[in-house]
């Protein structure tokens, strides 16, 4: 069964450690969804020079950091000394984070090909496959990590997801089209609301997702009204930078519904 099994209640999965409640993928980030109660975290992964798997999501430290360059050209020794802007602490080993937070269930996007093996060896010497789901754009790239490891959790890539959008658009049969599901370490598909003005997410859409066993979860949605939209679609999480208001509004949603939480 997916670690993200569709269920009633929404989960509420706070990006890059939750952006909006603190400086993006930082320990204060982490710190604040766990005393939120927050406990789904997606967040970001490259590898330093010395084969360090790194929470950030640039390629390069300029944007989020008090210095510049590829992370790639750094080792961790380099990186310990940098601070992410508006933090009193820097960069973080996932391997850290995963220590520091056991009861946090982590959606983390391999951001390069260099650290896709590396984040499935972090994983697997944490222990921690049953807490962590792998995302990529790259469908290749994330049958190479579940090849690596049979147990690990992934979404779905997007040769795949657009093979579930045509499925959904033509009411195609699943024993038709070939997606792989839960069985095979799928544990959600992850996709905007709306690509390039057209609508992915559709009750169609959904409705597809599950006849695979796959909850579907939207990113990023930090407004009011496009969290109440996707709700009313049947998804199963919302990726937000503002985790506190959406946990709020799916706890209306819920308790509208269903009369209960």
């Amino acid at each position: 069964m997916s670690m993200y099994s569709p269920r009633r209640h929404p989960r509420v999965i706070a990006h890059r450690g939750g952006a909006l409640l603190a400086p993006e993928n930082s320990w204060e980030a982490l710190e604040k969804c766990a005393e939120l109660g927050l406990s789904y975290v997606e967040t970001d992964a490259h590898l330093t020079a010395d084969g360090e798997v790194v929470l950030i999501h640039d390629p390069i430290l300029d944007r989020v950091c008090d210095a510049s360059g590829l992370v790639s050209n750094h080792t961790w020794s380099d990186l310990r000394e940098v601070r992410i802007t508006g933090s009193s602490r820097g960069l973080i080993r996932f391997s850290d984070a995963l220590a520091a937070f056991p009861d946090t269930v982590f959606n983390v996007d391999a951001k390069s090909e260099s650290v896709a093996i590396p984040l499935v060896d972090v994983i697997r010497n944490a222990r921690a496959l049953n807490r962590v789901c792998v995302a990529s754009f790259d469908s290749r790239r994330l049958r190479r990590m579940r090849a690596h490891e049979p147990g690990l959790y992934t979404s779905l890539g997007q040769a795949e997801i657009a093979s579930l959008v045509v499925a959904a658009q033509f009411t195609v049969s699943p024993n038709r089209v070939r997606i792989p599901g839960p069985s095979e370490g799928i544990a959600a598909v992850q996709v905007p609301l709306i690509h390039k003005r057209i609508p992915v997410v559709t009750r169609r859409f959904v409705a597809t997702a599950h006849a695979y066993g796959l909850p579907v979860h939207v990113w990023t949605l930090n407004e009011r009204d496009e969290m109440v939209e996707a709700l009313n679609l049947g998804v199963d999480a919302i990726i937000t930078d503002e985790p506190v208001l959406a946990r709020e509004v799916i706890n209306e949603f819920v308790i509208a519904r269903y009369g209960s939480q």
